[in-house]
């Protein structure tokens, strides 16, 4: 979570209300400051500012939390938020009336940075002319760490349970939906593909060429032709022009000890310095960063003025935004209907047209940049809940936390359900306190060209039916990688060879076939743990450490259902005596349907060998990392909080704690395992055997030439 300390409170005492339940109209708000309303001017004068002068105020805004969350700076002068200043104001309430308790600013005030900060939080939204928008007015700015906390009053007046914090109307928010309307998005770009794989592009990636372009336009940097030009230009255009101005540059977000540091812009050498070459976090990185780049070509390639006008860094720029500040809304509904967009004549027949044109399916859900929404910090218990609401057209944000809000308490929201290692690789933080799941992957031996990343990216090929394939090259490169799980033919008192143990030979070819099928299977070689600490909460505010030492999993609450990492590792072990001795039966009938089945348990010797596999598995995944489980929990309580180091060494500790998790089961479960199956067999039998070493790879060579069961 991004650093944050206190904010002043204004001098003078102001009285304080509670939203009234039957509309969100805000009554009262601050006077705007003097330098920008013309010395006493009323409100409804200050509201009479031109366009023209809010873009002045407005362009120069550029200050992102941590986290990546966007907010304003206006380019007033230093007198603009001295809170010594503001008048005294009235905001009647028939719950409660009370006064803020003074206090001196506990941050400088002449510093023009926060001045303008300052003035964006309390304003961007809670001094918006609209029905639609409201401020709780216990709602105070914390310039320092840019965020919003609860104001002290006389009183301790909390903010209670279901209690309104913010809304945030839609004309305030940029929508994927937005984008795919655009004339030029539709004329240029929706023809993109992904180079390699022949896929269609993420709506993400419309999304930031829109805001790109608007913003070049905004600056008479891309001249527009007649042909792509909408018809007229809305003062909620004019409004979010600003925001894009907002965004900070590529070198922010490059700098590795700044704020706004993305982990897709560190260098290579860096990622696999602080998390290994082939681990989930390094290889998610290396994902994002690659999908953006393609993203990129893709545009270029369809479209030589979006090549003439855009950089790659520009795009990269954006994209990054887009992915670290959008909030999904859900899918679009009749109030966003627009009869007549691109000739469509209902929402339903638009919609359909950007999946047949672009393969963008905004039926699933769409996605919306929200400023303000997106400073708020991220924990996976959250004191207050975002959620869309289609019939007033707004992110309406209110109290979660049982207790209410207390004075002095940061507003955190929830980005959503994140593993360790997603929420940091999306949003370069992590929470430090084992509040957020972890993952952990087996697959050691080849490379998952399903990374996680969903329907915004893959290595895989998009069929006609939706369903995902390799290339006939990654096929190939799979195929060699994956016969190193069968290469110590465990079950077996020798190394098996074709023409000294046919069936065992027919069976582990099989076998092959088979782990070649569930080869990109996400899950059937990534486990997600749930989390260290559940029940953790945010701390007060986000510049203290939740917990100062490593997270650690307690055994006691420790539940594992791994049902599906388990069936690969059972498939790896089966032997030409499992399912009552038809196991090439079987596995030849499923492979002929294509079946992706899950291996249940069949004997006690198989499971034993099946956790063995585990073991050997997440003992070779442990070895990629460049620490260790010891080494991090050692280090953490001295690593300063929230740095680069500490940051990195949070998510590694995770996975490999996972990893230790997982092996711990197996070891413990193997000798169960052992144990019952020695009740009714020999301890040398050859079904207990476990080989310690790889057989020779030779042996592997005719499995690589066999083209039986080929698919």
């Amino acid at each position: 979570m991004p650093n944050k300390t206190n904010l002043r409170r204004r001098a003078n005492k102001k009285q304080i209300s509670k939203a009234p339940e039957d509309t969100l109209k805000v009554h009262h708000q601050p006077k705007l400051n003097s330098s920008l309303t013309g010395g006493s001017k009323s409100r409804k004068e200050a509201k009479n500012i031109t366009t023209n002068s809010w873009r002045n105020v407005l362009l120069s805004f550029l200050v992102v939390s941590s986290v990546g969350s966007i907010l304003f700076l206006s380019s007033s002068d230093k007198q603009s938020t001295s809170s010594s200043e503001e008048d005294a104001q009235t905001v009647k309430s028939s719950k409660y009336n009370d006064i803020l308790k003074p206090s001196v600013p506990d941050w400088n005030t002449s510093d023009p940075i926060l001045q303008r900060t300052d003035y964006f939080l309390k304003n961007y939204v809670c001094t918006e002319n609209s029905t639609n928008s409201y401020c709780h007015p216990l709602l105070e700015s914390v310039p320092q760490r840019r965020t919003h906390r609860i104001a002290q009053t006389e009183s301790d007046h909390l903010v209670e349970y279901k209690e309104t914090v913010m809304v945030l109307p839609r004309h305030l928010l940029i929508w994927d939906l937005d984008a795919m309307r655009d004339l030029w998005i539709r004329h240029h770009l929706f023809q993109a593909r992904h180079m390699n794989t022949g896929n269609t592009l993420d709506s993400g990636a419309f999304l930031a060429a829109f805001l790109l372009r608007k913003k070049l336009l905004a600056s008479g940097a891309w001249l527009e032709e007649k042909k792509d030009r909408e018809e007229g230009s809305s003062s909620k255009e004019e409004s979010l022009l600003e925001y894009l101005d907002a965004l900070p540059s590529f070198r922010d977000l490059q700098d590795m000890n700044g704020k706004h540091s993305h982990p897709t812009l560190w260098p290579e050498d860096t990622v696999v310095a602080l998390f290994g070459k082939l681990t989930p976090t390094s290889i998610l990185v290396k994902g994002y960063r690659n999908m953006m780049h393609s993203e990129y070509v893709a545009f270029c390639e369809v479209s030589s003025e979006f090549q003439t006008y855009l950089t790659v860094e520009d795009y990269i720029t954006m994209r990054l935004h887009v992915i670290s500040r959008s909030f999904g809304p859900g899918p679009a509904r009749n109030e966003e209907e627009m009869v007549g967009v691109h000739d469509t004549h209902a929402l339903p027949e638009e919609i359909e047209l950007y999946k047949k044109e672009a393969g963008v399916d905004l039926s699933k859900g769409c996605r919306a940049m929200s400023p303000i929404l997106d400073t708020w910090d991220h924990h996976a218990k959250p004191n207050v809940d975002w959620k869309y609401s289609h019939r007033k057209r707004a992110f309406i944000i209110s109290v979660v936390e049982k207790k209410g809000l207390q004075a002095m308490q940061d507003i955190i929201v929830s980005y959503g359900k994140y593993s360790d290692t997603h929420l940091f690789t999306k949003f370069g933080f992590v929470n430090g306190d084992g509040s957020g799941h972890t993952e952990a992957s087996i697959a050691i031996m080849h490379p998952l060209r399903n990374i996680g990343m969903g329907q915004q990216f893959s290595y895989l090929i998009e069929g006609e039916n939706g369903a995902y394939t390799p290339s006939e090259f990654d096929r190939e490169a799979q195929k060699k990688a994956l016969i190193n799980y069968l290469r110590y033919d465990d079950g077996y008192e020798e190394c098996i060879t074709k023409e000294g143990d046919p069936e065992g030979y027919m069976l582990k070819l099989l076998k092959l076939r088979h782990l070649q099928l569930i080869a990109n299977i996400y899950d059937r070689w990534t486990y997600t743990v749930a989390p260290r600490n559940e029940e953790s909460k945010p701390s007060a505010s986000s510049d203290i450490p939740i917990i100062t030492d490593a997270a650690k999993f307690d055994p006691k609450n420790v539940k594992f259902d791994g049902s599906k990492i388990i069936s690969t590792c059972r498939l790896i072990a089966l032997n030409t005596e499992d399912y009552d001795g038809k196991a090439i039966e079987v596995l030849t009938k499923k492979l002929k349907n294509g079946d992706e089945f899950l291996i249940e348990k069949q004997s006690e010797q198989l499971e034993f060998r099946a956790l063995m596999v585990l073991s050997r598995l997440t003992t070779g995944a442990l070895h990629l990392y460049p620490s260790t489980v010891q080494k991090d929990i050692a280090s953490i309580p001295s690593l300063k909080f929230q740095s680069k180091e500490w940051t990195a060494a949070q998510v590694r500790l995770g996975e490999m704690q996972s990893l230790e998790m997982l092996r711990s089961i197996a070891t413990s479960g193997s000798k169960q395992m052992r144990n019952r199956a020695q009740e009714n067999i020999s301890s040398s039998h050859p079904s207990l055997k476990i080989h310690q070493t790889p057989c020779p790879a030779k042996n592997a060579v005719d499995l690589l030439k066999d083209t039986s069961y080929a698919f």
